[in-house]
Protein backbone atom coordinates (compact mmCIF):
# COMPACT_ATOMS: atom_id res chain seq x y z
CA UNK A 1 0.00 0.00 0.00
CA UNK A 2 1.16 3.32 -1.00
CA UNK A 3 1.74 5.83 1.71
CA UNK A 4 1.15 10.06 1.27
CA UNK A 5 3.37 12.49 2.88
CA UNK A 6 1.53 15.17 4.70
CA UNK A 7 3.31 18.54 5.38
CA UNK A 8 2.95 20.42 8.35
CA UNK A 9 0.45 22.85 6.15
CA UNK A 10 -1.68 20.61 6.05
CA UNK A 11 -2.62 19.71 9.17
CA UNK A 12 -4.81 22.86 9.72
CA UNK A 13 -6.75 21.87 7.06
CA UNK A 14 -7.36 18.15 8.08
CA UNK A 15 -8.61 19.67 11.24
CA UNK A 16 -11.21 21.87 9.76
CA UNK A 17 -12.37 19.04 7.80
CA UNK A 18 -12.57 17.36 10.75
CA UNK A 19 -14.69 20.10 12.60
CA UNK A 20 -17.20 20.03 9.52
CA UNK A 21 -17.78 16.74 10.25
CA UNK A 22 -17.95 16.74 14.19
CA UNK A 23 -20.94 19.33 13.53
CA UNK A 24 -22.94 16.45 12.18
CA UNK A 25 -22.70 14.93 15.52
CA UNK A 26 -25.43 14.25 18.07
CA UNK A 27 -22.51 13.68 21.26
CA UNK A 28 -21.71 17.37 22.34
CA UNK A 29 -18.40 15.75 24.33
CA UNK A 30 -16.95 14.11 21.41
CA UNK A 31 -17.36 17.52 19.64
CA UNK A 32 -15.50 19.24 22.12
CA UNK A 33 -12.82 16.35 22.38
CA UNK A 34 -12.09 17.18 18.76
CA UNK A 35 -12.11 20.84 19.12
CA UNK A 36 -9.79 20.76 21.77
CA UNK A 37 -7.68 18.52 19.29
CA UNK A 38 -7.95 21.01 16.35
CA UNK A 39 -6.70 23.70 18.81
CA UNK A 40 -3.43 21.81 19.78
CA UNK A 41 -2.87 21.16 15.81
CA UNK A 42 -3.26 24.45 15.20
CA UNK A 43 -1.43 26.45 17.68
CA UNK A 44 1.56 23.91 17.51
CA UNK A 45 4.65 25.86 16.81
CA UNK A 46 6.00 24.53 13.06
CA UNK A 47 9.42 22.50 13.85
CA UNK A 48 12.39 24.21 11.90
CA UNK A 49 13.62 22.01 8.79
CA UNK A 50 17.17 21.28 9.36
CA UNK A 51 19.66 22.18 6.53
CA UNK A 52 18.83 19.88 4.11
CA UNK A 53 14.66 21.25 4.33
CA UNK A 54 13.72 17.76 6.33
CA UNK A 55 11.52 18.16 9.40
CA UNK A 56 12.32 16.08 12.25
CA UNK A 57 9.49 13.62 11.50
CA UNK A 58 11.58 12.78 8.17
CA UNK A 59 14.91 13.16 10.03
CA UNK A 60 13.70 10.34 11.73
CA UNK A 61 12.94 8.05 8.67
CA UNK A 62 16.33 8.85 7.64
CA UNK A 63 19.47 5.90 7.77
CA UNK A 64 22.08 6.77 10.14
CA UNK A 65 24.76 4.36 9.37
CA UNK A 66 27.41 6.55 7.46
CA UNK A 67 29.24 4.99 4.70
CA UNK A 68 32.60 6.24 5.21
CA UNK A 69 34.92 6.12 1.67
CA UNK A 70 37.88 4.09 1.81
CA UNK A 71 41.20 5.42 2.79
CA UNK A 72 44.13 5.14 0.07
CA UNK A 73 45.78 1.79 1.85
CA UNK A 74 42.15 0.15 2.07
CA UNK A 75 41.42 0.70 -1.55
CA UNK A 76 44.59 -0.93 -2.63
CA UNK A 77 43.11 -4.32 -0.92
CA UNK A 78 40.44 -4.48 -2.37
CA UNK A 79 40.42 -7.95 -5.27
CA UNK A 80 39.87 -7.47 -8.23
CA UNK A 81 38.39 -10.48 -10.15
CA UNK A 82 41.00 -12.35 -11.54
CA UNK A 83 40.55 -13.77 -15.23
CA UNK A 84 42.35 -16.64 -16.82
CA UNK A 85 42.51 -16.84 -20.12
CA UNK A 86 40.60 -19.55 -20.34
CA UNK A 87 37.74 -17.02 -18.70
CA UNK A 88 37.85 -15.81 -22.25
CA UNK A 89 36.87 -18.70 -24.31
CA UNK A 90 32.94 -19.90 -24.54
CA UNK A 91 32.66 -23.32 -22.67
CA UNK A 92 32.33 -25.18 -25.95
CA UNK A 93 35.08 -23.79 -27.92
CA UNK A 94 37.63 -26.17 -29.28
CA UNK A 95 41.36 -25.36 -30.43
CA UNK A 96 40.96 -28.28 -33.10
CA UNK A 97 38.33 -26.02 -35.02
CA UNK A 98 41.09 -25.08 -37.29
CA UNK A 99 41.27 -28.63 -38.88
CA UNK A 100 37.06 -28.34 -40.01
CA UNK A 101 38.20 -25.01 -41.44
CA UNK A 102 41.37 -25.14 -42.86
CA UNK A 103 42.00 -28.44 -45.01
CA UNK A 104 45.77 -28.53 -43.80
CA UNK A 105 46.04 -31.83 -46.53
CA UNK A 106 45.83 -28.92 -49.39
CA UNK A 107 49.01 -27.67 -48.42
CA UNK A 108 52.29 -29.52 -48.72
CA UNK A 109 53.55 -28.16 -45.79
CA UNK A 110 56.49 -29.79 -45.44
CA UNK A 111 58.27 -28.52 -48.65
CA UNK A 112 57.10 -24.77 -48.45
CA UNK A 113 59.33 -21.92 -48.22
CA UNK A 114 58.52 -18.29 -46.27
CA UNK A 115 57.97 -16.65 -49.72
CA UNK A 116 55.76 -19.70 -51.13
CA UNK A 117 52.85 -18.47 -52.59
CA UNK A 118 50.87 -21.42 -51.11
CA UNK A 119 52.74 -20.08 -47.93
CA UNK A 120 51.55 -16.88 -47.99
CA UNK A 121 47.66 -18.30 -48.85
CA UNK A 122 47.52 -20.62 -45.87
CA UNK A 123 48.67 -17.88 -43.48
CA UNK A 124 46.00 -15.64 -45.23
CA UNK A 125 43.52 -18.60 -44.57
CA UNK A 126 44.56 -18.94 -40.76
CA UNK A 127 44.05 -15.00 -40.13
CA UNK A 128 40.49 -15.17 -41.22
CA UNK A 129 39.90 -18.51 -38.81
CA UNK A 130 41.81 -16.71 -36.14
CA UNK A 131 39.84 -14.06 -36.49
CA UNK A 132 36.42 -15.46 -36.56
CA UNK A 133 35.79 -16.72 -33.34
CA UNK A 134 33.13 -16.83 -30.80
CA UNK A 135 33.39 -14.63 -27.56
CA UNK A 136 32.40 -14.60 -23.89
CA UNK A 137 29.45 -12.16 -24.31
CA UNK A 138 29.17 -12.03 -20.36
CA UNK A 139 32.43 -10.46 -19.52
CA UNK A 140 31.19 -7.20 -21.23
CA UNK A 141 31.27 -4.43 -18.58
CA UNK A 142 33.05 -6.89 -15.91
CA UNK A 143 35.86 -5.24 -13.89
CA UNK A 144 39.25 -7.42 -13.03
CA UNK A 145 42.81 -7.85 -14.11
CA UNK A 146 44.32 -10.30 -16.22
CA UNK A 147 47.92 -11.08 -16.68
CA UNK A 148 50.14 -11.18 -19.90
CA UNK A 149 52.63 -10.17 -22.49
CA UNK A 150 52.52 -6.52 -23.95
CA UNK A 151 52.54 -6.00 -27.83
CA UNK A 152 52.65 -2.60 -28.38
CA UNK A 153 50.69 -0.76 -31.08
CA UNK A 154 51.45 2.72 -30.39
CA UNK A 155 54.50 3.81 -28.96
CA UNK A 156 55.41 8.06 -28.14
CA UNK A 157 58.92 8.16 -27.73
CA UNK A 158 59.76 5.31 -25.48
CA UNK A 159 56.53 4.97 -23.44
CA UNK A 160 53.10 3.01 -24.72
CA UNK A 161 49.59 4.22 -24.46
CA UNK A 162 47.94 1.31 -26.49
CA UNK A 163 48.59 -2.44 -26.86
CA UNK A 164 47.98 -6.24 -27.35
CA UNK A 165 47.73 -8.01 -23.89
CA UNK A 166 48.71 -11.76 -24.89
CA UNK A 167 48.98 -14.93 -23.05
CA UNK A 168 52.36 -15.80 -24.31
CA UNK A 169 55.45 -14.09 -25.15
CA UNK A 170 55.88 -13.51 -28.66
CA UNK A 171 52.79 -13.84 -30.08
CA UNK A 172 51.60 -11.32 -32.91
CA UNK A 173 55.36 -11.07 -33.27
CA UNK A 174 56.19 -15.20 -34.31
CA UNK A 175 53.04 -15.08 -36.57
CA UNK A 176 50.39 -16.26 -37.08
CA UNK A 177 48.57 -14.92 -34.20
CA UNK A 178 46.48 -16.22 -31.09
CA UNK A 179 42.79 -16.20 -31.90
CA UNK A 180 40.69 -13.17 -31.29
CA UNK A 181 39.32 -14.43 -28.04
CA UNK A 182 43.24 -14.75 -26.67
CA UNK A 183 43.61 -11.07 -27.61
CA UNK A 184 42.80 -7.87 -25.37
CA UNK A 185 43.56 -4.36 -26.86
CA UNK A 186 44.47 -2.46 -23.62
CA UNK A 187 44.08 1.19 -23.94
CA UNK A 188 45.90 3.37 -21.41
CA UNK A 189 44.57 7.59 -20.41
CA UNK A 190 48.57 8.50 -20.98
CA UNK A 191 51.22 6.73 -22.13
CA UNK A 192 53.71 5.07 -20.09
CA UNK A 193 57.66 4.32 -19.93
CA UNK A 194 57.89 0.38 -21.55
CA UNK A 195 60.82 -1.10 -22.38
CA UNK A 196 60.76 -4.85 -22.04
CA UNK A 197 58.36 -6.95 -23.97
CA UNK A 198 59.98 -9.97 -21.77
CA UNK A 199 58.21 -9.17 -18.60
CA UNK A 200 54.65 -10.13 -17.84
CA UNK A 201 52.41 -7.16 -16.24
CA UNK A 202 49.09 -7.18 -14.37
CA UNK A 203 46.46 -5.23 -16.50
CA UNK A 204 43.51 -3.67 -14.39
CA UNK A 205 40.56 -2.46 -15.53
CA UNK A 206 36.65 -2.74 -17.12
CA UNK A 207 36.53 -5.63 -20.03
CA UNK A 208 34.76 -5.20 -22.80
CA UNK A 209 33.61 -6.98 -25.78
CA UNK A 210 34.62 -4.95 -28.46
CA UNK A 211 36.30 -5.87 -32.13
CA UNK A 212 39.84 -4.56 -32.86
CA UNK A 213 41.45 -5.59 -36.42
CA UNK A 214 45.24 -4.08 -36.96
CA UNK A 215 48.26 -5.52 -39.11
CA UNK A 216 49.52 -7.96 -36.33
CA UNK A 217 46.14 -9.92 -35.79
CA UNK A 218 42.28 -9.21 -34.50
CA UNK A 219 41.49 -8.79 -30.81
CA UNK A 220 38.19 -9.82 -29.49
CA UNK A 221 38.31 -7.78 -26.07
CA UNK A 222 39.06 -4.35 -25.20
CA UNK A 223 40.36 -3.08 -21.66
CA UNK A 224 40.38 0.41 -20.39
CA UNK A 225 43.09 0.06 -18.17
CA UNK A 226 42.88 1.82 -14.63
CA UNK A 227 46.17 0.33 -13.79
CA UNK A 228 49.18 -1.56 -15.07
CA UNK A 229 52.10 -3.32 -12.83
CA UNK A 230 54.45 -5.44 -13.38
CA UNK A 231 53.64 -9.45 -12.37
CA UNK A 232 54.75 -10.90 -9.14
Amino acid sequence: MQSVKLTRHALPAIALSAVLLAGCSQEPSAEAEIDAEILEVANRPAEAPDQNGLSADELALEPTDLIEPLSEEEAQTVAYREFTWDDLLPEDFDFSYLQDVIDIEDYDIMSMEDDDPEAQRLYADLIVALADVPFVESLHGQEGRIPGFLVPLEFEAEAVKEFFLVPYFGACIHTPPPPANQIVHVVLDEAIPFDNIYEPYWIEGAMSVTRTETDLGTAGYRMQASSIRVYE
